[in-house]
């Protein structure tokens, strides 16, 4: 991918943020976790440059690349800040390396693969004038410009047996200008700097998925609220493969390890291990009778993810 520096109305911006000294505040800092990342990070970076607000310190934090994404970044973005990692320390750990050098007074965790929409400003007004929230998301769109869940529930055993009755579809929510929710998703997920330096950032014993989960759980047990503003877009191509669900299968067994007692506990270790030998089941089934090698990826993911549980649990 051929990284292009934006040029025009904002190249003073470009020069402030790479004059900007050491001890200066800004108002917002924005986190990206990088790891080879080439596709998307360019464009992700060109979207940052044209919407975030004036004196944004952006750091980039790149969790060993070895696609030439963290170079290409580093020549024709001269305003980043680079924050290197000689191995992977995933999504929790790559984002609190680049929080030890944050100089915001609110945090936004945006994933590489995103596209800012509009100006940032308006989702930090919003944050900065209702101060019993410690964090919110706006609206997810998808590639093709459709809304995607990007909030949710709490897990119960329940939601852990049926995952997407975790997630909260965004035709749930009507003409309010914004609504309080359990959970914000980490790919847009802007925070107070305060709350995040008191809360230690995300649990890095989640490598990926589930720590947004659990960094929202924490910011309502402090006395925090949550936000989603629908009203407000920005887009992520994401895309789930099959092969991260022992991933986050052990980001939830994190969750449930920590914040579940007794009969939940046990309900919910359960659901997690029934769950995916079902899954197994399920889809060499369909395997067989439908002849579909997705099916069989499914499956092998499937037992991955009961293997990874039985380590976790050792």
């Amino acid at each position: 991918m051929n990284i292009q520096t934006p040029t025009g109305e904002r190249n003073n911006l470009i020069l402030s943020r790479a004059e900007s000294g050491a001890a200066s505040v800004e108002r917002l800092s924005i986190f990206l976790v990088n790891y080879n990342s080439m596709q998307h990070l360019g464009p992700c970076l060109e979207s940052i440059h044209r919407y975030a607000p004036p004196e944004t310190q952006v750091i980039l934090e790149d969790n060993a690349s070895t696609d030439g994404s963290l170079e290409a970044a580093e020549n024709k973005f001269p305003w980043l800040q680079i924050v290197r990692s000689s191995r992977n320390l995933g999504f929790a750990g790559g984002n609190n390396l680049a929080g030890k050098s944050a100089r915001g007074r609110f945090i936004l965790l945006l994933n590489t693969d995103t596209l800012l929409l509009e100006p940032v400003a308006p989702v930090v007004d919003w944050l900065e004038s209702h101060p019993s929230y410690g964090a919110l998301t706006i609206n997810m769109l998808d590639g093709d410009r459709n809304p995607n869940a990007c909030t949710g529930r709490f897990p119960s055993p329940l939601r852990l047996a049926l995952l997407r009755s975790m997630l909260v579809s965004p035709g749930s929510y009507g003409a309010e200008e914004a609504y309080d929710v359990d959970w914000v998703q980490g790919s847009f997920l802007l925070i107070q700097a305060d709350l995040w330096n008191a809360l230690n950032g995300l649990d890095e014993r989640y490598f990926m998925y589930a720590e947004d989960v659990d960094l929202c759980k924490r910011i309502w047990g402090a006395g925090f609220k949550c936000a989603y503003l629908p009203h407000l877009h920005y887009l992520h191509w994401g895309g789930f493969v099959p092969s991260r669900f022992p991933d986050q299968v052990c980001g939830l067994a994190v969750y449930v390890e920590k914040h579940m007692k007794g009969m939940q506990r046990l309900l919910c270790r359960a659901v997690l291990f029934g769950g995916c030998l079902l899954r197994v089941a399920f889809y060499l089934a369909k395997g067989i009778l439908r002849d579909r090698e997705i099916d069989r990826i499914k499956a092998k993911a499937s037992w991955c993810a009961f293997e990874a549980l039985i380590r976790h649990q050792a």
